[in-house]
């Protein structure tokens, strides 16, 4: 039976008893659940709390409106990218509900000398004391008073062994006149001022509960067999995206079973080359059965008409040319880079999916994990490098997604998907006793793609970048503070610095102290991009663009990372302080892998420069780079099981790296010049071998924006060139080249034989540099 009382709905209850002034008594609290505090979107509801109070009793609040917005028996299925690797979906909770508030008024009433008058909720954090959580709120009234109201809400029975929901309800701060009282599933009911009040509500006892289970569906065997797999990860089934539509390599092949074997072959094999530059996961865990079902699938999307797309000023074709590929040269490396020292930080019983990392003021390391979690966790000792030695303690736990952190005066700080938040230990026991909320207002759905990531503190300010959503509906638009990088004041407030960005999952502070982020190739996205920050800038992904006017032009990045070649996931960019790459920049990778090596210069008073490959070798994808106060710089990986957002197919990893003193023969820098190009080398050249300027393969290209996911190289172009000469200690060469053109990616691919003066081979022999501006 369903009750409606005042907008609330009032399920599986046949006493309601609301009481005032007496405690619940409990003493030794036992949860259902090790997190019982859980921060995520919920049933479709961004900014959610959900505590675990009983196995008897969950419930859940909706913070953005300081309400409670369920009570129920049952659980909540936590699914999703960080919690089961799945896309398009977020926890949900299962059960049947005692209460449940369906409405989006709020819940809270202010009368000022007898007149009702409107009042602002803010919701400001939680705290735990004695095992219980309670619930900060604010109330902004039109006098400019701010009432406070805490919430402690706890699992009871009553004497007939009933359950039920006692909400403890303290008010400071009420100034004379003023009386608060709040919406429940009896009516609304007055708060005590500056005081107390008790309510509690029993429910008549449900049986148990169980998980619904999946409702079988007649589908293909081999759509639900690629539904478990990673296939949908990076394909769709009549849209390009990362891979073809299933739709044109059904249309590419004939229905015969020579095409099916060669299929089959391709998804258990992997690999590239057939659909572009793109890399597929191998599936040889797939029996053959399975793999032939996949395909027998795919040959049902066969269109019935030929379907034409027609690319976009299809670009030339890059003539063939004959060279080896091996890793660092036309492919990724496949080792740690001989410069430094690799020590692998994670064991079997703390092997994070690591979200962020920085360090305490006493060295020590603090880990978030990107997981069901959701904890942040310091380590001791990790200098030493030694696993016997480190010790791991978890401090923070239930946070939603938290994939940023920063130690500002000795103070934590912590980005969730929907929140910046200050971790505060009371008692000295380290373990954070309160969540108090810095900034939460900047938009938000339960699109399971609207991440929040960084977090960078400069001047007094937190930046942070928040990603767009990736599945709205036709009818909807992306919210106004998507795709842009935010600066959050010490009063939560916050303002836009940049906008049109994709998944900026990258933010640090680099050369000159300036902010730099990365971001991902997509819709709009021709390539990545590794970004200088600055004020108002527009970065060309136009679902960000909300006017009916035309886009504003797009600001090129300081470096194009191109897909596929040198990068697919972007991830933290960080400056180097020491040894001879000392004032350039590393950024990681999650999907492409490994760290590569960023070099900057000015021209005509704005940054770019070239991407170097640097080093792989790491156990999983690189999503986050921090140096760390023994001069190591510590290395946060992650990735999504079943391929998607991972490198390999890995998922987890906490390592180092350390710069060793030994010399490595690489391209230090590329910098331009009015004919061309200098580039500087690590080591002096050896003397006498024979280096031409036709040994040089260089090409140039500019990337047209458009719908689908990345975009065409145009005007793909080999360049020649025309003079070459060697500077006096050969450790520069400068290489002319007629026709380049400015706002143009400029690919370098040198002699694979070429030698330093100590003999050494060349631990890559690429670099992609972005030549936005041509000096005078």
């Amino acid at each position: 039976m369903t009750i409606r009382l005042r907008n609330l709905a009032l399920l599986a209850a046949t006493v309601v008893v609301f009481a005032a002034g007496f405690p619940s008594g409990k003493e030794d609290i036992q949860r259902p659940l090790d997190v019982w505090a859980i921060r995520s979107v919920l049933d479709k509801k961004p900014r959610m709390l959900t505590l675990a109070l009983d196995k008897e009793c969950y419930a859940a609040y909706d913070l953005a409106k300081g309400k409670l917005y369920k009570v129920w028996k049952g659980g909540i299925t936590l699914e999703g990218a960080a919690y089961t690797n799945k896309k398009d979906i977020q926890p949900g909770s299962w059960g049947t509900a005692y209460l449940w508030d369906s409405l989006s008024a709020s819940p809270w009433h202010v009368s000022i000398r007898g007149k009702d008058e409107p009042a602002r909720v803010l919701y400001k954090g939680y705290a735990f004391k004695n095992q219980q959580i309670y619930l900060h709120f604010a109330l902004l009234l039109p006098s400019k008073d701010t009432v406070l109201v805490t919430e402690r809400p706890e699992f009871v029975r009553n004497t007939a062994g009933k359950p039920g929901l006692e909400r403890m309800f303290t008010t400071s701060n009420v100034p004379e006149g003023v009386a608060v009282s709040v919406q429940t599933s009896e009516g609304i009911r007055a708060l005590h001022s500056n005081n107390t009040t008790y309510l509690s509500a029993y429910f008549e006892p449900l049986p148990e509960q169980f998980p619904p289970q999946p409702v079988a569906k007649a589908v293909h065997p081999g759509r639900a067999l690629m539904d478990k797999s990673d296939c949908f990860v990076c394909h769709k089934v009549d849209e390009n995206e990362v891979g073809p539509a299933f739709q044109r390599v059904a249309q590419r092949y004939p229905n015969n079973q020579k095409s099916v074997d060669l299929l089959v072959n391709k998804i258990r094999e992997g690999g590239t080359g057939v659909w572009g530059t793109g890399v597929m996961n191998s599936h040889a865990l797939l029996t053959e059965n399975e793999l032939t079902a996949m395909v027998s699938y795919i040959f049902t999307l066969k269109p019935k008409e030929v379907v034409i797309q027609k690319p976009v000023n299809q670009p030339k074709k890059e003539p063939a040319v004959q060279r080896t590929n091996s890793p660092g040269f036309g492919a990724p490396l496949d080792k740690v880079h001989p410069s430094y020292d690799l020590q692998t930080l994670h064991t079997k019983n703390f092997k994070p999916r690591v979200g962020a990392l920085a360090f305490k003021p006493d060295g020590r390391l603090l880990v978030t994990t990107w997981d069901e979690v959701g904890g942040v966790y310091v380590l001791d000792n990790v200098a030493t490098g030694d696993t016997n030695k480190i010790t791991v303690k978890r401090i923070a736990s239930g946070l939603a997604e938290p994939l940023g952190i920063e130690v500002v005066n000795g103070e934590i700080y912590v980005l969730q998907k929907h929140e910046l938040t200050k971790l505060i230990d009371t008692d000295g026991d380290e373990i954070i006793d309160e969540y108090r909320v810095v900034c939460n207002s900047w938009g938000a759905t339960a699109d399971f793609h609207e991440f929040a990531f960084g977090l960078v503190y400069k001047e007094g300010y937190f930046y942070v970048t928040l990603s767009m959503a990736m599945r709205l509906k036709p009818d909807e638009k992306q919210l106004p503070d998507r795709g842009r990088t935010i600066k959050i004041a010490p009063d939560g407030s916050f303002e836009s610095v940049n906008y049109g960005l994709r998944t900026p999952n990258g933010i640090g502070l680099g050369v000159d102290n300036e902010l730099f982020v990365t971001d991902n190739q997509g819709q709009w996205l021709p390539g990545n991009k590794f970004i200088h920050v600055k004020k108002g800038e527009y970065h060309g992904m136009a679902w960000g663009w909300l006017s009916d006017e035309p886009a504003p032009r797009m600001v090129p990045p300081a470096i194009w990372l191109p897909e596929d070649e040198i990068g697919n996931s972007p991830s933290e960019p960080v400056l180097i302080k020491d040894g001879p790459y000392k004032g350039q920049m590393f950024h990681g990778d999650v999907t492409h892998g490994g760290i590569q090596r960023d070099f900057l210069e000015k021209i005509n008073g704005e940054y770019q420069g070239a991407v170097f490959r640097f080093s792989q070798g790491f156990e999983a994808g690189v999503n986050r780079l921090r140096l760390g106060p023994d001069g190591a710089l510590y290395v946060g990986e992650v990735g999504m099981a079943g391929g998607g957002w991972s490198w390999k197919d890995r998922v987890r990893g906490l390592q180092k790296i350390k710069y060793n003193g030994k010399s490595t023969f690489e391209m230090l820098a590329v910098r331009a010049k009015p004919q061309g190009f200098e580039i500087e080398f690590t080591e002096p050249l050896k003397e006498g071998q024979k280096l031409r300027p036709a040994d040089f393969l260089i090409h140039q290209w500019w990337y047209l924006p458009t719908k689908n996911y990345g975009g065409p190289k145009m005007d793909l172009t080999t360049m020649t060139v025309q003079k070459m000469s060697i500077s006096e200690d050969r450790t520069r060469v400068f290489l002319e080249i007629p026709n380049l053109k400015k706002e143009h990616v400029v690919y370098f691919r040198l002699p694979d034989a070429l030698k330093s003066s100590r003999g050494q081979s060349l631990w890559s022999s690429e670099a992609w540099y972005t030549l936005n501006n041509i000096p005078n």
